[in-house]
């Protein structure tokens, strides 16, 4: 694997873009390959066809010179793939944690492993991508041992069989209620992050700082109120313990309503009301927002 923008004359390419919405084609300085696959994120696939529906920029990607399998990775939906006979889905595996960081590397290298060594045909090289790195980023592990690898194995040939599907999984249209301080910079930023990062999956959010804003009491209240009860979940913001947070919290649960909170810097002891009443509690950012989509899509 070569990370850089080389040219490359070869018999079998694995092209990840890796450039976000930057991204260019394979063949933007003239590389070749007599065997191209792609394995793209969404927006990588964006930038480079221009089309935003995930299966006419997989069309198009596959238009490519010499392209015969194309990937685009899609968060909580899984991955789209697409050869020129076909187009299914492969679906994420949910974990306990969710290691990002070098996730996307984990995927292509898995990908490439399978197709290129292996000899295996692109949806099974994807589905063992989608095991491998669900391995990767519940661990952290950059080796897995042979019993290990066997069991990843195992799993992904099952899901081959029996969980490909013909279309992407539609996301919930129940909204995803946005509790959590945002009184400091440090705490709007935070709370921004969570609202981009559920939008940009492609989930509806309802943000009391956004959509009801600062106020008095009678008024924010009220209307936030409002909104928790036209929500499907709670994401809950716990450090600091703020009294408003807690209070959705309760609410929520009293009405039967999901809650999946992240507790970075919280005394586990001061959860103990949380933990009994069936909140999801995570320890990490990023893992709290890939568990509340995999709640709302009923994988968790």
């Amino acid at each position: 694997m070569i990370e850089g923008r080389p040219q490359v004359t070869a018999n079998r390419v694995v092209y990840d873009p890796q450039d976000g919405h930057r991204s260019k084609p394979f063949d933007f300085n003239e590389s070749t390959a007599k065997e191209l696959a792609i394995v793209a994120s969404l927006s990588e696939a964006q930038a480079i066809t221009g089309e935003r529906n995930t299966a006419d920029a997989a069309t198009k990607l596959l238009s490519s010179p010499s392209c015969v399998a194309v990937v685009i990775k899609c968060g909580p939906q899984g991955a789209l793939v697409a050869t020129p006979t076909s187009q299914r889905w492969v679906f994420a595996f949910p974990s306990e944690n969710v290691w990002k960081i070098g996730s996307g590397d984990v995927f292509s290298a898995a990908y490439a492993h399978a197709w290129l060594a292996e000899g295996k045909d692109p949806l099974e090289s994807a589905w063992f991508a989608s095991r491998m790195v669900t391995a990767y980023v519940n661990s952290r592990q950059e080796a897995f041992t042979p019993e290990e690898m066997g069991r990843i194995r195992a799993e992904a040939a099952t899901a081959v069989l029996h969980k490909t599907m013909p279309a992407a999984r539609e996301i919930p249209k129940g909204q995803i209620y946005l509790a959590g301080p945002f009184f400091t910079t440090a705490q709007q930023w935070l709370i921004d992050e969570a609202r981009s990062a559920f939008l940009d999956m492609g989930f509806r959010v309802f943000s009391p700082v956004h959509h009801v804003g600062r106020g008095g009491a009678n008024e924010v209240a009220p209307a936030d109120l409002i909104g928790l009860d036209d929500s499907s979940l709670v994401f809950a913001i716990l450090d600091g313990l703020d009294s408003g947070t807690i209070f959705e919290v309760g609410y929520a649960r009293a009405k039967g309503i999901p809650v999946v909170g992240v507790a970075e810097a919280c005394d586990d002891n001061a959860l103990t009301m949380l933990h009994g009443s069936g909140c999801l509690i995570t320890h990490d950012f990023t893992t709290g927002i890939y568990t509340a989509c995999w709640k709302l899509m009923n994988d968790v």
